[in-house]
């Protein structure tokens, strides 16, 4: 039986530096392969700089006055749902309200607003607004497959902020529903299939198992729900994988693995708040050939780079498909663990 690779090459690039007299000097690095997908990754920790994080009230105030998702405008702004899927037009749970995406990216692809406020720094999300938010988004992507049971491919999405390519300041998340998965979802579940013919059943009780044995990346868990920084990771800040342990579809998902969720959401955004506030976060269901996948999730911080407003994606991520990351996941995990102190650690 094959086992799970954790590939990575250490390199090291020379030049002449000007700042010492033009002496030699080495910069280290690394490569690094997500044996699941193929996906690349190099680990540059020499480039690391947290910027200092500012939101003008200014800007807010001027979001605030065409926000279309704002107590005062969003019955009047934002789309119904056809009544065959609900009659009532909106789905609520809670103080979280889900409508159609008026700029859909797919045939299902729905908006929920987690709340009244218009903006919130990370740590100021309660565990019941996520969970509420997530619960309804499920509720949404089960009436989807009710009604169109060929569209067994899910995801809960959000992003955070202007610099993650949120289009509102206001906190919202989106669901996505489609009979075929998107790129990078079938990538893992090619991956998952492929272990499967290999002699592994389940990929992500096997790589859970091992990444806990080595200790270097699993930063936690709350109930059936765990939390880890990526081998290989997708974002220049890094990034944290999530795993719903035993759920293969997000329908599966029960009320307090949500709440756990949450949880453990809030422990990653109190990290979170004292270097970056935006982030992209997706989880992702459903199944192909008969090869399962658990419920899992990513989540990548995101920033523009001060002083000249430089995006964080670059070529190598964009054209090359391979991502530059800035802290090593090792560092990262180290970073967030501290703030899951109390919880279930392996």
């Amino acid at each position: 039986m094959a086992g799970i690779e954790f590939f990575k090459k250490e390199d090291q690039a020379w030049f002449l530096d000007p700042k010492e007299g033009f002496s030699k000097k080495s910069i280290s690095l690394e490569i690094r392969r997500d044996d699941l997908t193929g996906h690349r990754s190099r680990i540059l920790p020499y480039r690391r700089k947290y910027p200092e994080i500012v939101i003008s009230p200014e800007m807010l105030e001027a979001s605030k006055k065409v926000c279309p998702f704002c107590v005062d405008q969003i019955l009047l702004s934002t789309p119904k749902l056809l009544p065959k899927i609900a009659p009532e037009g909106r789905i609520r749970r809670g103080r979280a309200c889900l409508f159609p995406n008026a700029f859909p990216y797919a045939r299902y692809n729905w908006v929920i607003v987690l709340g009244e406020e218009h903006f919130l720094y990370p740590d100021q999300f309660s565990v019941e607004m996520l969970r509420d938010g997530f619960s309804v988004a499920q509720e949404g992507i089960q009436r989807i497959v009710k009604s169109q049971p060929d569209f067994q491919y899910s995801s809960i999405n959000w992003n955070y902020l202007p610099s993650s390519g949120a289009g509102l300041f206001h906190p919202h998340i989106q669901i996505l529903v489609e009979d075929v998965p998107t790129a990078s979802h079938k990538e893992v579940l090619d991956g998952i299939l492929r272990y499967r013919n290999e002699g592994i059943p389940s990929f992500w009780e096997s790589f859970l198992s091992e990444e806990i044995k080595r200790g270097e990346r699993y930063i936690g868990r709350q109930g059936d729900v765990h939390f880890l920084t990526a081998f290989s990771p997708r974002g220049i800040f890094g990034e944290v994988l999530i795993l719903f342990s035993n759920r293969s579809t997000i329908d599966e998902v029960r009320t307090e693995d949500w709440a756990d969720f949450s949880q453990g959401l809030t422990k990653v955004f109190q990290y979170l708040k004292n270097h970056i506030l935006s982030f992209n976060l997706s989880l992702f269901s459903g199944n192909r050939d008969g090869s399962r996948s658990w419920v899992y999730g990513r989540l990548c911080p995101r920033m523009i780079i001060p002083p000249w407003l430089t995006s964080d994606i670059n070529y190598f991520e964009k054209l090359h498909g391979e991502v530059m990351c800035v802290i090593s996941p090792e560092e990262l995990c180290r970073d967030i663990k501290p703030f899951f102190a109390g919880s279930h650690q392996a």
